[in-house]
């Protein structure tokens, strides 16, 4: 292992013992439902392979997993309506 990696190591476990409460304080994620937008047509390869991964996180993350087909312009209308969503991590 070279120098500076042992160095980036050195500070990662000395910031988290300076302050342990900062990764204690986050909130439990998710807490609303999620909302995935598809932007093709349902039924076709991307839909259904998005609605088979939804349904394996779903259980594991404890909230139901929405998925939002929104087809047009070649993927342009469903990749617009996800990239003005609100940055709330969801």
């Amino acid at each position: 292992m070279n120098a500076r990696r042992k160095l980036i190591i050195l500070g990662i476990v000395l910031t988290s013992l300076v302050n342990p409460s900062a990764l204690l304080a986050q909130a439990n994620y998710p807490t609303k439902p999620i909302r995935i937008i598809v932007p093709f047509p349902a039924g076709r390869g991307p839909d259904i392979t998005t609605r088979q991964i939804a349904a394996r996180i779903s259980p594991l993350l404890g909230q139901p997993v929405v998925i939002e087909n929104r087809p047009g312009a070649s993927g342009i209308v469903g990749t617009e309506i996800a990239a003005r969503a609100a940055p709330d991590g969801y």
